[in-house]
C-alpha cells in the first residue's frame, strides 16, 4: 500500500520531521532528524518497529511504500540546490526564499505554486540533453 508522506522543516536548525496523515492499523508513523534524509531514515524506522510489534502480537502489518513529498525546506535541504541561484532561475527575490526555506515565514499558496513551477521548468531543462558530450574545444573545426 502506498501511503503519503509529507517532509517538513520546522523552525530553527536541524528540526525536521515527517510524517502519514493517515493512520495504518491505528499505527502513526512519524519520523524525525536534523535534516530531511535522516527524518525519511527514522520513519522507515518506526515502519518497521510498528511491522515488529503486530508480528510479536501474531497480528499482520501491511506493506508500505512511502510517497514523499517535501515543504519547501525540506526540499532543499534534500536536494542541494543554491536557494540564491534558484530564487534568480525563478524570478523570485532570494531573501525571500531563504525565509521559506528556514521556516522563518510560511509561503502562501501562490508561491508555493510558483516555486514548484520553477522545479518542474528546471526539471524539464534538465532533461532536454543540454549538456555538451564532449569538450567544447572539440567543436572548433
Amino acid at each position: 500500500m502506498k501511503v503519503l508522506v509529507i517532509v517538513e522543516r520546522g523552525k530553527g536548525k536541524g528540526n525536521f520531521s515527517c510524517f502519514a496523515p493517515e493512520t495504518i492499523n491505528n499505527c502513526g508513523l512519524v519520523g524525525y532528524g536534523s535534516t530531511a534524509r535522516e527524518a525519511m531514515a527514522d520513519i522507515e524506522v518506526s515502519l518497521k518497529e510498528y511491522k515488529e510489534m503486530a508480528c510479536e502480537k501474531g497480528e499482520s502489518f501491511p506493506d508500505v511504500e512511502f510517497d514523499f513529498r517535501f515543504d519547501t525546506g525540506a526540499f532543499f535541504d534534500y536536494y542541494p540546490i543554491d536557494i540564491t541561484a534558484f530564487a534568480k532561475y525563478i524570478g523570485m527575490n532570494a531573501s525571500v526564499l531563504r525565509q521559506y526555506v528556514t521556516a522563518i515565514r510560511q509561503p502562501k499558496k501562490e508561491q508555493i505554486l510558483k516555486i514548484r513551477e520553477g522545479i518542474d521548468k528546471l526539471s524539464r531543462d534538465l532533461g532536454t540533453n543540454l549538456m555538451i558530450d564532449q569538450p567544447a574545444v572539440s567543436y572548433v573545426k
